[in-house]
């Protein structure tokens, strides 16, 4: 789009005028400045010459006509069509004056003429008509007073017939009115295209301007008031740059004077302290209206499109973090089940072994080595777990501060503290903190995770500070946008250290599956903070880092809720779990599987029945009633456990059943539930677990 470029500093016409009303007026200002200075010889030489033959009647007419002029050109108190009408009739006047002097062929067919022509060029086809109507009755009524009332001398000398006169004056006529139509429709044309072209720039959203070589504003339309708050007539004439920021002045002078097409993004103030981000495009124009060189352009808001790409990118982030995590669920799913398995006789067993109070310290010790080593292999197998994407989560209501209370009095929590004993761990928990619905264990996990994490981190610190704190906190407008999370109440949970921080490079890598800034195998698989991770985003809540050179504070946020805790009674000795001879069916596919639980459960004083896949375990529920079930789900290639369980109810529909798996609580398990299966167990279990399971499902 060609946006008009105007020649001087009168160039910028105001909200009322058109760009047509415009250029009438300018052609109407040259028009008769022109005739003013070339009739000025023509009046001092005409006024002599009617002073010396003493016709003062010529020279009252010269002076009046010449004052005409300068009334119809200065006097801009009077309206301007006023002004033009006052203007055009002055050439009526010279016309009569010409006609009744020196007759039809004389000067007064060139202003009858003008008059008819400039009638259309001001007024349309209106004005041209009126124009032209009136000097066709002028000349009419001419012809009859000479014809038929009383000959002029000197009028039409050389026209001695009506017919000669009729046919001079048509032909005249006809050629102006030709020439005084088409002017009036040309004009019309530019009016409406005028008219369309200030609807469109007065309505577009873009701002649109043009610039002198001075870079000075010339042109500018009203969009520019929603960028920076001023009005297009405030901009008049100023330079360009004003609206600019300063760190951009040199960058778009050095762009616009290149003599191409340019684009630049910048940040303009609006004086309400409102910052948009903008495109500013331009390029040069060369003789357009008369203008040797000057410059046009856009400005285009692109805020909202940045906003958008922003966030954009941000969904991008969490796509590619999610992709990450749901392939790292895909292996963790596919092995998790093997592993724990064969985990299982490594870390359950020995347990049972160690129930013998008459054990060779030595075996004792030796037995205590392999079963914490391999709870510590079956911990690594539960952060791949946690981390998968897919896989369901227990929620009951919880306190966080009961969490935080039964980690810090667990024998893992006793040893980080033997092995940095230089490092305080501090905790501070809010007494009134709101309830969550969450999973026990896995908040649990990522409070082990952050504070074992900040310890490793102040170890190498003459007294290291590791803070484990809970408040309420409301979030509001101001910090929902930068956490992604909806208004309202969250439990905040934070853990801080007074180490060096985090790597600034680090920030956005520090929660991807594997990341370690440690030896890796050393001092952590690179789970740790995925597991924190991907926990609270299960929870639909959000983590936040502030990290400088002076330490870190994870601070994890969770939705509150409004609930009261559940009252239950906790079981925590063998004794209290015992059984008093009741039938028990394990169906597990892998014999190791069975005699472990076989094992675990006759020493608690129940009697045991045992097979191998699904199909097996209906038979024996047909011929032999047992109290409780133990299911493992997957047992390929026969029946899983849920379908091994609808079968078992079809036969008896009020069989109690627990499960216990090496997979994760999966789509199969919820649903093995809702048919009426009670806990989950999973593999490897200690002798706790797997009675207390026993032991309330039997009791309900």
């Amino acid at each position: 789009m060609m946006i008009p470029d105007q020649v001087s500093t009168e160039s910028y016409y105001d909200d009322n005028e058109t760009l047509l009303l415009y250029w009438q007026k300018k052609i109407f200002n040259w028009l008769f400045s022109l005739l003013l200075v070339i009739g000025f010889l023509p009046f001092l030489l005409s006024c002599r010459f009617a002073l010396v033959n003493g016709e003062w009647i010529r020279i009252f007419f010269y002076s009046s006509m010449y004052s005409w002029l300068l009334g119809a050109l200065l006097l801009k108190t009077i309206p301007f069509d006023k002004r033009v009408w006052l203007g055009l009739f002055w050439f009526y006047a010279m016309g009569v004056f010409a006609l009744g002097a020196d007759g039809f062929v004389g000067s007064s067919r060139i202003y009858f003429f003008c008059f008819s022509s400039f009638g259309a060029v001001f007024f349309g086809v209106r004005g041209g008509l009126i124009s032209l109507l009136t000097a066709m009755a002028t000349l009419i009524l001419a012809g009859v007073l000479n014809f038929q009332w009383a000959q002029v001398q000197g009028f039409i000398k050389e026209i001695s017939s009506p017919m000669a006169y009729t046919v001079f004056v048509v032909t005249f006529l006809v050629l102006s009115a030709a020439i005084t139509f088409s002017l009036a429709v040309l004009i019309n044309a530019l009016e409406v295209s005028g008219r369309k072209f200030r609807l469109l720039v007065k309505h577009i959203p873009d701002v649109l301007w043009t610039l002198d070589t001075k870079l000075n504003i010339t042109f500018i339309n009203d969009a520019v008031f929603s960028i920076v708050g001023f009005f297009p007539q405030d901009l008049k004439e100023k330079p360009f740059t004003r609206i600019l920021p300063l760190d951009k002045i040199q960058v778009f002078e050095n762009l616009i004077k290149g003599d191409k097409p340019f684009s630049l993004e910048a940040k303009i103030a609006h004086v309400n302290g409102d910052v948009r981000i903008v495109e500013i495009s331009g390029t040069i124009i060369n003789g357009f209206l008369g203008s040797k060189k000057s410059y046009q352009g856009v400005i285009r808001d692109i805020t909202l499109q940045k906003h958008q790409e922003k966030e954009q990118a941000q969904l991008k982030k969490k796509l590619a973090q999610s992709e990450k995590l749901k392939n790292l669920g895909i292996l963790a799913g596919s092995v998790a089940h093997d592993l724990n398995n064969i985990l299982a006789g490594i870390a359950t067993y020995p347990e049972v072994l160690l129930m013998d109070e008459n054990l060779n310290p030595q075996i004792r010790q030796g037995l205590t080595i392999i079963k914490d080593s391999g709870r510590k292999a079956s911990s690594v197998v539960s952060d791949l777990l946690t981390i998968s994407r897919g896989t369901s989560t227990e929620m009951e209501v919880l306190n966080i501060n009961t969490v935080i209370e039964r980690y810090v009095g667990a024998a893992d929590f006793d040893k980080i503290k033997a092995t940095y004993p230089q490092v305080q761990i501090e905790v501070a928990m809010e007494p009134e903190l709101f309830n969550i619905k969450g999973s026990y264990i896995h908040i649990e996990k990522a409070i082990m995770n952050l504070v074992l994490n900040g310890v490793e981190e102040t170890a190498g610190k003459e007294i290291g500070h590791v803070t484990i704190s809970t408040v309420n906190h409301y979030v509001d407008d101001s910090l929902a946008g930068i956490l992604d999370l909806s208004l309202g109440e969250y439990v905040m949970l934070s853990v801080s250290d007074n180490g060096s921080g985090i790597p600034v490079e680090y920030h956005k890598k520090i929660f991807d599956p594997f990341f370690t800034q440690k030896e890796m195998g050393r001092s952590g698989t690179g789970l740790g903070l995925t597991v924190v991770w991907n926990t609270v985003q299960g929870h639909k809540g959000s983590v936040r880092v502030l990290s400088n050179e002076k330490g870190t504070r994870f601070e994890l946020f969770f939705p509150a809720i409004r609930k009261e805790l559940p009252q239950r009674e906790k079981t925590n000795s063998l004794a209290e779990i015992k059984g008093q001879g009741q039938r028990i069916l394990i169906v597990d596919d892998l014999a190791n599987q069975r005699k472990i639980a076989g094992t675990i459960l006759k020493n608690l004083g129940y009697q045991v029945f045992a097979v191998e896949d699904g199909v097996k375990a209906v038979d024996f529920v047909k011929e032999n009633p047992v109290d409780l079930v133990i299911l493992d789900m997957i047992m390929e290639p026969s029946i899983n456990g849920f379908e091994t369980y609808q079968r078992i109810k079809k036969i008896k529909p009020g069989q109690k059943a627990i499960i216990a798996s090496g997979h994760s609580e999966s789509e199969e398990v919820l649903m093995t539930q809702d048919l009426g299966a009670g806990a989950f167990v999973k593999k490897p279990y200690t002798i706790l677990d797997m009675g207390i399971a026993v032991k309330e499902e039997l009791e309900k």
